[in-house]
């Protein structure tokens, strides 16, 4: 490995540095110990400290072993994974700037580099995904207008649009059917991953038994839309996706529908 950063080159204010292996293992490590810092700054240069310790004990562990059992991890990813809990809480309670720390972090440590796979995922975490568990445009979000194609796109009443955005995948419902696209979300660009998606095969039928032909335009419709967007924005409390043809502009919604 070569360029480690043994200091921060941006001091700025932090977002919780995502206790990345923490997560893929499931594994809850407790906080016995808060940090003993007072800043936001001082935070920085914790989260800078624990990438580089992240690096250097990933290249000397097999992973492989623990067989994915957060039990089997080695001590010295536990005593990490508990860095940076601590690191969690502090930021919380010293109401920093997430965002802006993570940032910081990542931009300071953007010359490490390693030939080893893990650790290269571990680095691509931190600097694609490291504003992705406070991205504002995650959770649940409805439909309120579009065009697709230059035409019109409006939600059919009783039959919501949704859009639930996480980290590595959109999914919904498309005013009667279930979707899941995976795609990435990162300034401002929305990456299809090459996943593949699904869409289930249900039919929705009115109180006469009929499906109403105007949800099935409508879904497919969007459905087409959605797999053409590039883009994305925050404009006020709304979320606006965008790509060649296609805009669809969505309001915060509280929860999935059921479809049907």
């Amino acid at each position: 490995m070569t360029g480690r950063v043994v200091g921060p080159k941006v001091v700025g204010v932090v977002m919780p540095l995502l206790l990345i292996l923490a997560g893929c293992f499931g594994s809850n490590v407790p906080v016995e110990q808060p940090l003993e810092v007072d800043s936001c700054d001082q935070l920085v240069e914790v989260g800078i400290a624990l990438v580089n310790d992240y690096v250097y004990t990933l290249q000397d562990t097999d992973l492989g072993a623990t067989q994915g059992d957060p039990e089997k991890l080695p001590a010295s990813l536990v005593t990490l994974n508990l860095r940076g809990s601590e690191l969690d809480a502090r930021i919380v309670e010293l109401d920093c700037d997430a965002v802006a720390i993570n940032q910081a972090v990542a931009d300071a440590t953007a010359g490490i580099q390693s030939d080893d796979p893990v650790v290269i995922a571990f680095l691509d975490a931190v600097r694609g995904g490291i504003v992705s568990p406070v991205l504002p445009t995650y959770g649940t979000w409805v439909l309120d207008s579009g065009t697709v194609s230059g035409q019109a796109l409006a939600p059919v009443p009783d039959h919501p649009i949704t859009l639930q955005i996480e980290r590595d995948a959109a999914s919904g419902f498309a005013g009667c059917n279930g979707y899941y696209y995976p795609a990435t979300f990162a300034d401002g660009l929305w990456t299809w991953t090459g996943g593949t998606p699904s869409v289930t095969d249900l039919s929705c039928q009115d109180a006469g038994g009929e499906t109403p032909a105007a949800v099935i335009k409508t879904e497919a419709d969007y459905l087409q839309g959605l797999r053409a967007v590039t883009g994305y924005s925050l404009e006020g409390e709304a979320l606006v996706l965008s790509g060649d043809g296609v805009e669809l502009r969505f309001v915060r919604g509280a929860g999935q529908p059921t479809g049907g």
